[in-house]
């Protein structure tokens, strides 16, 4: 791959990112991202040889993505009874009770926390559970606590819902498996485009999806359930792959298969035509390889 120009690439990173978690839900979906700036002179060398991807990583996502404790909202909570609270709502620790047949009930179990919170403590707004979407790509709206639905808000535009590529889900959801296949596309052309910033330019606030790792909003899962998303980033791909294709800089940024030898370059991101070795960073027409392995590395064992 083309290694890039350190002057070329651009970033923003917020004074305080786990100050976001103190943030309303209006202020992530909202609050307009700042220009991206160049590089500062301290970090040439630093980043000297590093990825456009790798540099937003390490310095955008990173503090979000591994911020300690965050397990706990991607994890399932233990199953409760109301007996195991003593019959008092967990957050005001009013006495409540379910009632006979639900008649006479004054509470309600929260699908986030597992809890059971009095009628005055339960929020009338239903939200997606993050570990549901996890889970099975479950992005229905359930009964919350009127503490879960502030805490939501608070992580509902940050990256921090992984999804790995040997995960089940994928294998059962093909909406959720041809979005990857597109956010694969994207990682790997922001990363060999002449200028990032016309990447940035568009993504604004998805910029997420140009990591290598596969780190989703419970926002981004959403819209990707509904299919607005997926629509969205298509449109942004083709203007970008258009770019490409009339850009002389990113034209030689292309590789020739040294298979068929054809001198119309080709490139990694068009991975539903080209295959991508990451061990010799060498690019070949699919249809040229005969093998699942790479013919470069074949040949130098």
């Amino acid at each position: 791959m083309s290694w890039i120009n350190q002057n070329q690439v651009t970033f923003n990173k917020p004074n305080n990112l786990l100050s976001l978690f103190s943030a309303s839900q209006d202020q992530l979906h909202h609050e307009p991202i700042e220009q991206f700036t160049k590089l500062p002179p301290h970090l040439y060398t630093k980043y000297k040889g590093k990825k456009p991807s790798q540099i937003l990583y390490e310095e955008i996502y990173k503090e979000i993505i591994e911020t300690p404790n965050i397990n706990r909202f991607l994890q399932p909570p233990p199953q409760q009874e109301l007996k195991d609270q003593n019959f008092k709502c967990w957050q005001c620790q009013k006495e409540i009770s379910n009632g006979f047949l639900t008649i006479g009930a004054n509470c309600d179990q929260c699908f986030f926390h597992g809890r059971y919170f009095c009628n005055d403590c339960m929020s009338v707004v239903r939200m997606p559970i993050p570990w549901k979407a996890l889970d099975n790509f479950d992005l229905r709206h359930y009964k919350v606590s009127k503490l879960a639905q502030s805490e939501i808000d608070k992580l509902y535009a940050l990256p921090i819902l992984e999804i790995t590529t040997d995960s089940k889900l994928l294998q059962a959801n093909k909406t959720l498996f041809e979005f990857l296949v597109l956010k694969r596309q994207i990682h790997l052309l922001y990363d060999m485009i002449c200028d990032p910033k016309l990447v940035q330019t568009l993504l604004d606030q998805r910029m997420n999806l140009c990591l290598k790792r596969n780190c989703f909003s419970l926002k981004d899962l959403y819209e990707i359930y509904n299919g607005s998303l997926t629509k969205v980033i298509q449109g942004y791909y083709i203007i970008l792959f258009k770019h490409i294709d009339v850009c002389k800089s990113c034209q030689k940024r292309g590789h020739i298969c040294i298979i068929c030898k054809h001198m119309v370059p080709i490139h990694a991101f068009d991975i539903k035509n080209v295959t991508y070795c990451d061990t010799c960073l060498k690019v070949y027409h699919r249809e040229c390889v005969e093998s699942k392995s790479c013919p470069n590395c074949l040949q130098q064992r």
